[in-house]
């Protein structure tokens, strides 16, 4: 059986490439080549388009290396400090918060907060705060990311 290198990720391939018998099997190096020069020329291709402010590996709740998903209530992603460990990979990532992506939404969220959510949450006999503790959550969930660890070896 011959296998989809279509389904693997970037690491995995680069991975096979290294570890294929390149003498048995000449067909799937080329393959493996071939699909690591397609997602190369696609990323470049995307870059042009891509803010400067979103580096390429930055995920929104997926891991920068094996691009699977990490659960919001994971213990992986609460865990305390910036650095974190992948449960699918074990690869290290790290939090970081957009604060570009937090300023664009403030304004919306101001007046969701102000004129839908605090008047249901007063409704319902609650104390206002909370209505704009929900919307803080909501704000600093949608502007974190993921990224890969950056070396801090600077020689």
């Amino acid at each position: 059986m011959e296998p989809n290198y279509s389904e693997y990720s970037t690491l995995e391939l680069e991975d096979a490439l290294e570890n294929i018998d390149k003498e048995s099997f000449p067909d799937r190096v080329e393959r493996i080549k071939v699909e690591i020069a397609s997602r190369q020329t696609s990323v470049k291709s995307s870059l042009n388009t891509v803010s400067d402010d979103i580096e390429p590996n930055e995920q929104f709740f997926k891991c920068p290396t094996c691009e699977k998903k990490i659960g919001f209530f994971s213990k992986s992603a609460n865990k305390w400090g910036k650095t974190k460990t992948c449960p699918h990979c074990n690869a290290p990532f790290e939090t970081t918060v957009k604060l570009k992506l937090f300023a664009i939404a403030l304004i919306p969220a101001l007046i969701i907060h102000l004129f839908i959510l605090r008047p249901l949450v007063v409704a319902f006999g609650l104390h206002g705060a909370i209505s704009t503790g929900i919307i803080c959550g909501i704000l600093s969930v949608l502007s974190m990311r993921y990224r890969k660890v950056r070396s801090t070896n600077v020689t």
